[in-house]
């Protein structure tokens, strides 16, 4: 089946421009709220164990050594950020395998080292509930990124017609033969202000005073009120009372303005982001360029099963990339005006990726149940494959 285009605004902003399956579209009925009933995510290992929570006894675990012990971490709407922050003060540094995403419900491992002596409760209730630890028990060396072997979905969608069920059956008995484009998805980018890739971009262009800008300014109105006043107030000059306004969880947006309260230049305030979130802006914006030269490729072959056959993996897009082979070099031209923005002087260059990224994938273990006029959907993604873009084949836009 050949593809079809996207007009939608948010799609064109972080470069989803092609449907990959139109024929997979479920009917404008269907609705899909999600939140932490309707899409649970449960991390899968290397070693094939799934992070669900656990049944723990209420007893201390005492360390005997400097054991590394894992535990599962589970949290309901709660950013990444703010759940790794809240664990690690009470088993100190902790390392993750993926970052998973802000709504929803979600379970994955995490590591953190012992001391001897020290005490660890075996389950630990955080932030009113919203973040859960799970003792997992002894692992031999702490997580690093991409340590799992992707994540298992459950995804519940309501008020389907019996066409719609139909074609979730069709998917069914495919048996995982279907191929869809391995976009990266939109909280890559971010769903309520989708300006990371944008900062990336700024920062690649050396242009820090438009970056600081985009981090403390630029207020979406999909944001809390309090957020898109302090915003406001940053851009009208008055950091004081943006600073006031800015929630205590926006740990980043204080820390830069307390520095330009202080006096520090637009580079020293920069220079007090972590190093992980620059490179996740960075990354981000390379993320946007494959994804812009993906659906660009995708729209000259029509089909994503003869782009596929083309192209097993595509470099993800930088300066100077090593053109190789055919996918190389047409990935580079399909974003090439892009790329002539970049700095070539820019300290930031040093976070690009230079690895290579699938063009398709598939569902692995697809299965859904039916109840009335629902259906729960249950399926297992590679790592760095995104559900929200398979949801996307099926329910259109994000926005819609």
């Amino acid at each position: 089946m050949v593809i079809s285009v996207s007009d939608n605004h948010l799609d064109v902003l972080v470069g989803m421009l092609v449907f990959s399956r139109p024929e997979l579209r479920l009917s404008e009925r269907v609705k899909f709220l999600k939140s932490s009933q309707s899409f649970k995510v449960y991390e899968v290992g290397v070693d094939g164990a799934q992070a669900r929570p656990l049944s723990v006894v209420c007893e201390d675990f005492v360390c005997g050594g400097f054991e590394i012990v894992r535990y599962v971490m589970c949290k309901e709407d709660v950013s990444m950020s703010e759940a790794l922050k809240t664990a690690s003060r009470v088993l100190g540094v902790t390392s993750y395998a993926g970052i998973k995403d802000a709504e929803g419900f979600t379970c994955q491992f995490i590591t953190a080292k012992c001391s001897p002596g020290r005490k660890l409760k075996k389950r630990y209730e955080l932030l009113d509930g919203k973040v859960s630890l799970f003792f997992h028990g002894i692992a031999d060396s702490m997580l690093r990124r991409g340590d799992l072997e992707g994540n298992y979905f459950e995804v519940l969608l309501e008020d389907l017609s019996e066409d719609d069920f139909r074609i979730l059956r069709e998917l069914r008995n495919s048996h995982g033969k279907i191929t869809f484009l391995n976009y990266y998805g939109y909280q890559r980018f971010g769903v309520r202000r989708p300006v990371t890739h944008l900062i990336g971009k700024a920062l690649l262009e050396n242009d820090v005073e438009k970056a600081l800008d985009l981090i403390l300014g630029n207020p979406y109105p999909t944001e809390n009120q309090r957020v898109i006043e302090a915003r406001k107030s940053y851009e009208e000059g008055d950091l004081r009372e943006a600073l006031r306004l800015f929630p205590r969880n926006f740990d980043v947006e204080r820390s830069l303005i307390k520095g330009l309260l202080r006096g520090m230049s637009i580079s020293e305030v920069l220079n007090l982001i972590d190093k992980w979130l620059v490179r996740m802006y960075v990354e981000a914006y390379q993320s946007y360029l494959f994804n812009l030269a993906l659906s660009k490729l995708a729209t000259q072959l029509g089909d994503v099963d003869v782009l596929a056959l083309k192209c097993e993996v595509m470099p993800l897009p930088r300066p100077n990339l090593n053109l190789v082979d055919e996918c190389s070099r047409e990935t580079f031209k399909a974003v090439e005006e892009e790329l002539k923005s970049i700095n070539p002087r820019s300290n930031y260059l040093k976070y690009l990726s230079k690895n290579n990224r699938e063009v398709v994938f598939t569902l692995h273990n697809y299965t859904h149940e039916e109840t009335g006029d629902k259906a729960l959907l249950k399926f297992l993604l590679k790592p760095s494959t995104y559900a929200t873009v398979f949801l996307r084949e099926l329910l259109g836009p994000i926005s819609r």
